[in-house]
């Protein structure tokens, strides 16, 4: 399948992202290493959200800080803010179990 690239930009990206989720986190007594681990397992938790919010066969890559998907595809209609902020939310949702799950008894 012939892919390509159909958003690109800065809120899209990784940095933008998890700078996000440090500030999200960075109230809780956690360790530099710990919000390291956190931020990162949020970040994989949001990529798995705005995936499944995405038109079939279309992929966030947030390391390229953009959205792929079938050259017919298209993502008219999608407000790309508001599907982040969604992702965001469903993950903050979960972020006893995400937290629990990647630091154990750490917490």
């Amino acid at each position: 399948m012939t892919t390509t690239v159909l958003a690109r930009n800065y809120k899209l990206g990784r940095a933008y992202q998890a700078d996000g989720w440090y500030g999200y986190i960075n109230g809780g007594d956690y360790t530099s290493e710990q919000q390291d681990v956190l931020a990162e397992a949020l970040m994989d938790a949001m990529e798995r959200e705005v995936d499944n919010l995405l038109p079939d066969n279309c992929y966030w890559y947030p390391a390229l800080s953009e959205i792929h998907g079938p050259i017919d595809a298209s993502l008219e209609g999608v407000d790309l803010d508001d599907l982040l902020e969604e992702a965001a939310g469903a993950v903050a949702e979960r972020f006893g179990e995400i937290a629990a799950e990647v630091l154990g008894g750490e917490q």
